[in-house]
């Protein structure tokens, strides 16, 4: 079973306009709201792709239950820990007129230390031997990031897979868990290790020390460029089909979510990296905060290349 995590959920609302005007008094063509957070987006996908996860965390107030129920709508099953607050609401506007998106991100509501506890309880007693368990996003306040080593470390110690999906002090604290996976974008990686990811070859350097640091697999994405994994089976480089894309917001959380569906069911690394980077890839062909489609999915997976890719002087092992 696939499980997420996700601390800090939210509304997603998406705004369309033709045009946008800071100081204006706009006209939104259409809108519309989906249930956030990278965890809950990855449960998602999951689903939408044929798989089963189940999606916790916490859910704050109203809106948590609003999330919760519209999760259980779409086929996802809950197991969230109910706390004070309230979700928080992330708007992202859309300007049709020069295809570019402008996101409000809320911080999340106060939530304090016994939940954190609560959710620790109900995964304790869910998590089996096998089972995958994605820990993704932000943390609200004043939660410390500890929690996500809390997390990690737990489940490791009970055979279960685990993948870390965050930025700042959250993926600092994380990393030194020693989760088994790590995906992030070439943002997250320069800030976590302190250097510039220029190209494919940096890019492939970066996730070599992240191994050094005990990470089994590394997957980075690459915007247009795709993503590469280094793990156990060698290094690879996958390439997305080009497409007019709409927004690329959610692309990362559907591609992650394809790779753990397919290494949940034994793929290679090779194959994983196909159907996340088709599902990325279809995911930018919707608007706004809308992820992908299965039926996009299906069309593009062919179309997306992996390659081996052997290692270079710099790359390769001392003998």
């Amino acid at each position: 079973m696939i499980f997420t995590v996700t601390l800090n959920p939210t509304i997603d609302q998406t705004l369309v306009l033709e045009h946008f005007v800071a100081g204006d008094t706009l006209r939104v063509k259409s809108s519309r709201f989906d249930p956030g957070g990278k965890g809950i987006n990855v449960s998602r996908v999951v689903r939408e792709l044929g798989g089963e996860s189940v999606a916790m965390g916490f859910a704050p107030g109203g809106l948590g239950r609003y999330i919760e129920q519209t999760l259980k709508a779409q086929g996802v099953e809950c197991d969230f820990v109910h706390t004070k607050g309230e979700a928080r609401t992330n708007i992202t506007i859309l300007d049709e007129s020069r295809h570019r998106h402008t996101i409000l991100s809320d911080p999340g509501p106060q939530t304090a230390d016994r939940f954190a506890e609560q959710l620790l309880s109900k995964l304790r007693k869910r998590l089996h031997a096998n089972d995958w368990l994605v820990v993704a996003g932000s943390i609200p306040p004043p939660l410390s990031p500890d929690i996500y080593a809390e997390i990690i470390t737990m489940a490791r110690e009970n055979w279960v897979h685990t993948v870390l999906d965050a930025d700042g002090p959250a993926l600092v604290v994380g990393v030194a868990a020693k989760p088994e996976m790590v995906k992030g974008n070439r943002r997250e990686l320069e800030r976590l290790l302190d250097c510039r990811l220029s190209d494919e070859r940096s890019t492939l350097e970066a996730a070599e020390v992240l191994r050094g640091m005990g990470i089994r697999m590394a997957v980075v994405t690459r915007g247009r460029e795709g993503a590469v994994a280094v793990c156990d089976e060698g290094s690879f480089r996958s390439v997305a089909p080009r497409v007019r894309a709409v927004s690329a917001v959610g692309s990362g959380d559907s591609l992650l979510a394809g790779v753990v569906l397919s290494l949940s069911r034994g793929d290679n690394m090779e194959d994983a990296l196909r159907l996340g980077v088709a599902a990325g890839t279809a995911c930018v062909l919707t608007p706004g905060t809308e992820l992908c489609r299965r039926r996009e999915v299906d069309i593009l997976q062919p179309r997306v290349k992996v390659q081996r890719i052997e290692p270079q002087p710099a790359l390769a092992q001392e003998a």
